[in-house]
This record gives structure tokens, sequence and C-alpha cells, in this order.
């Protein structure tokens, strides 16, 4: 006999039964979500590992600390494209795997997650290590050991964000490291940027008649401002798409994306938010006042700019002043019609294109 409260299809037992799926099915998620990451080999249509691809990660001492690099190319002939992640601390390197894997097919492209960001985020890094000249020390330490590691006299340098800050101040300095210099979401003056980014922002807030968008953004003010008013108006630039993306792609989805490869988990996740934040605290006060196209407008290698049409966080319309006042042996820039902040990852289909038919050809020799 069945006892009470046990009969099949009883309001408990199913209960019960839900109970243990949602926390197996729980249990799984947390697995996947933890579970180790690794790069996979580049392989053939048969699943053979290709000749002469690579696919590794790798921790390179860099100044005096540890930091991760991955890297990952079809043919190790090919040029070897640096990829500086914004931020300050915002490694990025699951998105260009998610959105731009077929750049592995051209280049040798390596990620490297700065001091302070991402995978090579620590808290105990010195403080006093966190700024500007020392990151671009960092970047010097890693060109030199691409350029040992594969036989190069120079590598090319794609800056996206923060990043192009750091590219274009690296590239200034050392033109003979460098076969050639491409920015997104490209950095010109900091201040000017930043009063561009609000004034938009505020502007759309009140055409979309946005109550608590005006409200927010009434608060902070105009800036400058510190981090926490910072990341009050980047998130409202995004919800009106003149940010990150120009979809106004959720954080959420943004997270699941950088999940769904195989170099990314929860706790990368995590370290990435610790590191931004940190790396934040530390530089964005120092930065404030860089302008770029005041100090670096002679360039001895070819310059690409490839900027959103929609960005309104390092507004395309600056960063093309800034082009046209630049000299460079090789020069273009491209507009993404249908991005914002994030070209790459907004038209993956046409930043391929620009990479490898437009760029590409025009490196300078790397031998």
């Amino acid at each position: 006999m069945v006892g009470l409260g046990h009969k099949p299809g009883s309001p408990m037992k199913i209960i019960i039964r839900s109970l243990i799926a949602l926390f197996l099915a729980l249990g799984i998620l947390l697995v996947w979500l933890l579970w180790p990451t690794s790069t996979p080999a580049i392989v053939d249509a048969n699943g053979a590992t290709i000749s002469g691809s690579i696919a590794e990660e790798e921790w390179v001492e860099v100044n005096g600390l540890p930091q991760w690099t991955l890297t990952r190319g079809r043919d190790r002939d090919n040029p070897v494209l640096l990829v500086l992640h914004g931020g300050p601390g915002a490694g990025e390197f699951a998105w260009f795997r998610a959105y731009n894997s077929d750049l592995e097919d051209e280049f040798v492209v390596v990620h490297w997650d700065q001091r302070g960001a991402g995978k090579s985020f620590d808290p105990d890094t010195p403080a006093e290590t966190m700024n500007l000249p020392q990151i671009i020390a960092d970047i010097d330490v890693v060109v030199d050991h691409l350029r040992t590691k594969f036989a190069r006299e120079r590598i090319a340098i794609l800056g996206h964000s923060w990043g192009s800050l750091l590219g274009t101040t690296y590239v200034a300095a050392h033109p003979d490291k460098v076969s050639g210099y491409i920015g997104t979401g490209q950095i010109s003056d900091m201040a000017a940027n930043e009063t561009y980014s609000y004034a938009f922002a505020l502007a759309e807030a009140e055409r979309r008649e946005n109550a608590g968008a005006i409200a927010e953004l009434t608060e902070i003010g105009a800036p400058p401002y510190g981090v926490d008013e910072t990341i009050v108006q980047r998130g409202w630039l995004t919800e009106f798409g003149g940010g990150l993306t120009r979809d106004g792609r959720s954080q959420l989805s943004l997270a699941w994306t950088a999940l769904s490869t195989p170099e990314f988990n929860l706790l990368d996740l995590i370290n990435l938010v610790r590191s931004a934040l940190f790396s934040m605290d530390h530089l964005w006060d120092q930065i404030g006042d860089i302008n770029l196209d005041q100090t670096y407008l002679s360039f001895e290698v070819p310059v690409f700019f490839a900027l959103g049409r929609y960005d309104h966080q390092t507004p395309s319309e600056l960063a093309e002043a800034y082009f046209n006042r630049l000299t460079a042996p090789d020069k273009e820039l491209f507009y993404f019609e249908n991005s914002a902040h994030a070209p790459p990852w907004e038209e993956p289909e046409r930043f391929f294109d620009v990479m490898v038919n437009d760029v590409k050809p025009r490196l300078l020799p790397d031998r």
C-alpha cells in the first residue's frame, strides 16, 4: 500500500522530483561553468591538428609579474597580431575568440591580459606599478618575447578602446618593432571624449523621455568624474546604442557569450569584474588629461582606424579628426556603418574582410 503523500502523481512527489531535477541541473551547470579551461588545437576537416599551427596558453614573466597570453594561428608563418584589450582592466579575448576566431586563419593572433587584468589579475599587484608608463614598458617586453619566439623583426598591433591609447603610445615610441597599427574604438582626446559621451547620453535620455536616465545622468553631472560616475554614464550610453554595442547588448548576454568559449569560465568572469574595478580604481584618474591628437601625430608605420559610425564612447567624429591630422607612410580609415564602440564584435565579417584584404597586404615586412 502506498502511504499518504506518496501516491504516484501526488503534489508532494511532483515537488520532490522537480527539486531533484533542479538541483541536478544546477549542479551540471556549475560544473560546466567551473570546468578547467584550455584552448583547443587547430584542426583540419578530419580532426587532425594542422601542421605548423599554434594554439597555446602561456605565462610570460613581464617586468616582475607573470602575465597570461593566448596564441592561436593556423600557420605560424602568418603575420603576428598582438591584441591590446580595452578597459582599463577589461580583458576581451573571450569576445574576440567568439566573434573573430576566423582571424586565426590569416594571422598568428596573440591575446595578452595586461597587468592587473583578466587572467593576469592579482589583487596583490603593487599599486605603484599600476600606471601608464609601466604598462607601456610591459607591452615592450611582450612584443620582444613574440619577436624572439616567432623570429620576427616586427609584429602588428591591434588596440581596442583603452588598448588604442596604449597602442598609439607604444607604436609612436617603437616603430622599429611594429609592422602596422590598427585602432578600433580609437581614443583621441580623453577629456573631449568624455564630454561628448555625456552630452550624447543626456540628449538621448531627454529625447526618449527616459526619466530614470535623466535623473541619474543629471545627478552625476558633466565630466570629469570618477569610476562610479563613469560606470553610470557608460551604462546609459550602451543602453542608447552609442556605447559598447549599437544594439545595446546586455552585460548578461555578453557574459554568456564569453562563457561559451573554451578558454573562459565562471571564475574568469568573476576575476574579470574584479580586475576591471581594480584597474579603473588605479588608472582612471591618471589618464583623464591624455590628448593623443596633440601628442602623437607622426608615425613611421602604416596606421589604420576601424571606427563604428555610432560610437559615442570614443566618438568616431573625434577619432576621424585625429586620423585626418596624423601622418604615416600609409593610412586608411574604415567606417563600420552598423557598429558603435566594438566593430570587431558587431560586424565581425566586415572586420575580417578589412583585416585580411585591406590591412594585411599593407603591413611592413616582418622579417
